[in-house]
């Protein structure tokens, strides 16, 4: 019996120093960048907590019609779009011609465009980040309406939040990959998370193997006034892990367009959508042809928060 004890004791040691021989070792390359990634990570982490427009900080959303003057007043913890002035009114909005302009009527409601203030009156050009007490605001034109979406950094979900969560860093995720620039580079609309459509153009195609299988997605733009090479390509993807361990809608990878046509595809930079953290966002789905029929066990994972 004893014999037979330590014949398994010795068996158990064995099979423990084979497969730790035979597990991967890193190279000098992959260490640091799993140290950039894990180092990406914690940077983004701390923004989510501290940043006054942080997504998990999302409060509500207005869209402002371009056919009428419209009050924001903020009664009950929230902001509201109201038809007429009362006394809780902060601002008016209201179309002029091609711009959108505003009267303030409570001086604690600033706006700014980079660093300067826009006063009442003026037109609102381009995106505007305002605040009002401890409460910021992200302004923006979205079509023919305005957009305005306004942040509590005192939300419960900011105060409890710690970090968002992740699959293990996974060299196995970084594919080789090809850029195939289409010539016809097709308009793509994409529905939204606000039932609304985003329009996209089909701009490359990108051949894979992941985990010893050959697969491809397609890669986005908005504006195609680029040269190649320049700007990022936008890659909404779904996989087998949507609605288990990663958010059920998709997630998306942005990446630096390549120079040439070859290129590291790192899965373990996929992100959540924005509409993960809050229901203020306006997301795109990934369209039917960006889903794939495996797992990507890497990246980010869906963030447990309801709203």
């Amino acid at each position: 019996m004893k014999k037979n004890g330590l014949f398994i004791l010795f068996l158990i040691v064995f099979i423990v120093i084979f497969f730790n021989s035979c597990e991967k070792k890193e190279t000098p390359e992959i260490k640091e960048w799993k140290a950039k990634l894990m180092e990406r990570r914690a940077k983004e982490d701390r923004e989510f907590k501290t940043s006054p427009t942080s997504p998990i900080a999302g409060l509500n959303r207005l869209t402002v019609p371009p056919d009428k003057k419209s009050f924001v007043i903020f009664k009950d913890g929230n902001f509201k779009l109201v038809e007429n002035k009362t006394k809780d009114s902060l601002i008016s909005v209201f179309k002029k011609g091609n711009d959108w302009v505003w009267d303030v009527f409570d001086e604690n409601f600033v706006c700014k465009n980079k660093d300067r203030i826009i006063k009442t009156g003026e037109p609102l050009k381009g995106d505007l980040t305002c605040k009002y007490k401890r409460y910021s605001f992200l302004v923006y034109p979205l079509d023919s309406r305005l957009v305005i979406v306004s942040f509590d950094p005192e939300k419960k979900e900011v105060k409890e939040f710690t970090h968002r969560y992740y699959y293990p860093p996974d060299p196995d995720y970084r594919v080789k990959a090809k850029l195939i620039r289409l010539e016809k580079k097709e308009k793509v609309p994409m529905i939204t998370s606000q039932n609304l459509v985003k329009t996209f153009y089909r701009y490359a195609r990108i051949d894979f193997v992941v985990k010893g299988k050959k697969r491809h997605l397609f890669a986005y733009k908005k504006d195609l006034s680029q040269k190649p090479g320049e700007g990022f390509l936008f890659i909404p993807f779904k996989d087998k892990t949507n609605g288990k361990e990663t958010y059920g809608a998709g997630r998306f990878l942005e990446i630096k367009e390549p120079v040439g046509d070859t290129f590291i595809l790192d899965f373990n930079e996929a992100f959540n959508p924005l509409c993960n953290y809050s229901h203020v966002w306006n997301c795109s789905y990934p369209p039917s042809e960006n889903i794939l029929d495996l797992p990507i066990k890497a990246g980010e994972k869906k963030y447990p928060i309801s709203h």
